[in-house]
């Protein structure tokens, strides 16, 4: 196939529907670190697109830090020194994905938002901390107060790490936060859509707020993110193989 074919397919929609198809496979397996992808040639011919819109593709790939255009061709780079934004591709496999991923993301959430409220509580002002308290005692109750919109308390936990990082100032934390909660949206929901209330978590939280005591908020968090996690461990220790959820497929 010669570089006049396909012409019209050198779109970005094309080339990232192309790289998701790569990425999706490099994610999965099918190519060990270090190995080469196909051709530009081959793989214009597998996608029956120009060899434009394979490079186009590579790019993206390279971007997310998961190959390397080399002198020779395109090496698979390993998984660990991928960039963030590899992280929601990563959430999609599900099952198919490494083992405790969204628990170890759990974690590193909940350990950045610690953080983060640690660093705001310990500079903020009576303003500030009103701020705080009137978004964590803002009712989640959906008609019935004992049942909870998840949704809504969600939206509270975002407002909440939101104003954090406006108190601390600290933008590192902000853009981690923002690249994580981008990898984060709709994502756990779909592999966990039913998770334990927060509002005994966000009474706690202003309690502490109340009294100032920032190691205290930061505990707190940590408490109720290891929780979350372990609630997660137990339930992927307890759910069945794949094998038993498919007992006639070999």
């Amino acid at each position: 196939m010669n570089d006049t074919t396909h012409q019209g397919d050198v779109t970005p929609a094309r080339a990232q529907e192309i790289a998701g198809h790569l990425r999706d496979e490099i994610l999965l397996g099918q190519y060990r670190q270090g190995e080469r992808l196909p051709s530009e040639r081959d793989l214009a011919a597998r996608f029956q697109v120009n060899r434009g819109a394979v490079r186009e593709a590579i790019k993206i790939l390279t971007q997310l830090g998961i190959v390397n255009v080399q002198p020779g061709g395109v090496r698979i780079q390993a998984i660990h020194d991928a960039s963030l934004d590899v992280l929601g591709p990563l959430l999609d496999l599900g099952d198919q994905g490494p083992e405790n991923l969204t628990s170890d993301l759990i974690s590193v959430f909940g350990a950045l938002l610690a953080l983060s409220a640690r660093l705001a509580l310990q500079t903020a002002d009576t303003t500030q901390k009103q701020r705080l308290l009137t978004i964590l005692n803002e009712s989640t109750a959906d008609g019935d107060p004992k049942v909870l919109n998840n949704a809504a308390e969600r939206e509270k936990l975002a407002q909440f790490a939101n104003a954090l990082t406006d108190i601390n100032n600290n933008l590192v934390l902000r853009l981690i936060g923002n690249g994580l909660r981008t990898q984060m949206v709709g994502r756990l929901e779909r592999r966990h859509p039913a998770s334990p209330s927060n509002e005994e978590f966000f009474r706690a939280m202003a309690l502490t707020i109340e009294r100032s005591d920032a190691n205290a908020l930061a505990k707190t968090i940590i408490q109720r993110f290891d929780d979350i996690k372990r609630n997660i461990d137990a339930a992927a220790t307890s759910a069945p193989t794949q094998s038993n959820r498919n007992p006639d497929h070999a």
